[in-house]
């Protein structure tokens, strides 16, 4: 159960929670498809990510460098850090309305010794023992399944909203359909799940005759396949349960999600007078899990992308790109709550600008993927590669109607 409730938690973070909580609230059930059906999708694109990563010993960002042209890395590498970047003041962000419903104060407060903590543990701390801990503040995650079986809750409806969907053409619609899509197909999950084959194999086969490493990558990758299913359905699953139980609850009863303490009333039907320290616990566990991927993720893939030194030095480029990353971030978050912003906006808009530039990062791994000279003699399978084809198109079509609906609207 544990490694499930730490990826399901990190998969969806404090962005993540608000943007299916508002789907839920505004769409009701009309959204459920989107997670469902975008589950193959996203398998194929992280089974492509350790495919590349297990057979090269490199990175996606190694990959790029070594068989794209400079501007396509530098755009890449410049898209994703942004991305991140974003990811990373949201989940700050977070904390502090996180750690406020648990004991009132000031946000901005809250959220500087919040991320200290953060950086803190990911200094001193190696993820793995920390997140065996953390990952229990998460535990609120279970409370939206809850609450759909203790309400009156329209199962058929239900069970056909998840794969047939019911969607307008209007400009707020597609734009909730690109953030809910933005949070689950998060472009930071590909590159950890790369970064993760190489830690986890380099070790393993560094010194082992070519037969013999054959043998250990393919028994790896088929432990990799079983995980991957089992731990995106896990992260898929819990997003379904977070807006469906929204939708049966704020949707239902005609009531708006304006703060994220709106958000805590969907949990109050098992969690009572406790809804909103519940939601404070899990803003700050899912952000603690989620802001070293997105911080580790990122300097990564800066450092990988200028090449430079291997080893130790090489380890301390990344370390002080990370805290350089996470003290940026809580600059600009601190800089947003003096401002007044409204926290939901903030992740709401992280997740959009997911949705609307992962397009380029699906078709850049999935070409990756093509090539016999990055995927080697276990290239991936073709129904993989059509299936992130698929996702690039889906994902390009949705912003281009999106982008022409707020050109026209």
């Amino acid at each position: 159960m544990a490694p499930g409730l730490a990826s399901s938690a990190a998969d969806n973070d404090p962005s993540g929670i608000a943007t299916y909580s508002l789907a839920g609230a505004q769409y009701g059930y009309d959204m459920l498809a989107a997670i469902v059906l975008s589950y193959p999708f996203l398998v194929a694109l992280q089974l492509v990510s350790a495919r590349i990563a297990a057979v090269t010993g490199r990175g996606l960002t190694g990959n790029l460098r070594k068989h794209e042209s400079r501007p396509v890395l530098y755009f890449a590498v410049a898209r994703f850090l942004l991305a991140n970047l974003f990811n990373i003041v949201a989940n700050i962000v977070a904390m502090g309305i996180g750690v406020r419903l648990l004991c009132r104060g000031p946000v901005v407060l809250w959220a500087v010794l919040a991320t200290l903590l953060s950086i803190g543990l990911q200094w001193f701390v190696p993820y793995p023992r920390y997140a065996r801990i953390v990952q229990w503040l998460a535990t609120g995650l279970f409370l939206y399944a809850a609450v759909l079986l203790v309400v009156d809750t329209p199962w058929k409806l239900v069970a056909l909203r998840s794969f047939m969907p019911r969607l307008t053409a209007s400009k707020d619609s597609l734009e909730m359909l690109l953030a809910v899509l933005g949070t689950t197909v998060s472009p930071y999950l590909l590159f950890s799940q790369a970064e993760q084959e190489v830690e986890e194999l380099h070790g393993r086969i560094e010194h082992c005759p070519a037969p013999e490493a054959a043998a250990i990558r393919e028994r790896h990758l088929r432990k990799t396949r079983k995980n991957i299913l089992i731990h995106t359905a896990c992260s898929n699953g819990t997003a379904w349960f977070m807006l469906a139980a929204t939708a049966t609850t704020l949707h239902a009863s005609g009531r708006p999600m304006l703060t994220l303490e709106d958000a805590a009333l969907a949990l109050d039907p098992v969690a009572g007078h406790f809804a909103g320290e519940a939601l404070g616990l899990l803003l700050i566990g899912s952000a603690l899990l989620a802001l070293p991927l997105l911080a580790g993720s990122a300097a990564n893939s800066a450092v990988s992308a200028f090449g430079g030194p291997h080893g130790e030095q090489r380890d301390r480029r990344i370390a002080q790109t990370l805290l350089a990353l996470m003290a940026a971030g809580l600059l600009a978050a601190a800089l947003l709550l003096v401002l007044h912003l409204d926290p939901v906006r903030i992740l709401y808009w992280s997740a959009v600008f997911n949705g609307a530039t992962v397009s380029p990062v699906i078709v850049l791994i999935t070409m990756l993927s093509s090539k016999s000279l990055a995927a080697g003699e276990i290239r991936a399978h073709w129904t993989l590669r059509a299936c992130s084809w698929l996702a690039a198109a889906a994902m390009s079509i949705l912003v281009l109607a999106w982008l022409t609906s707020e050109i026209f609207s």
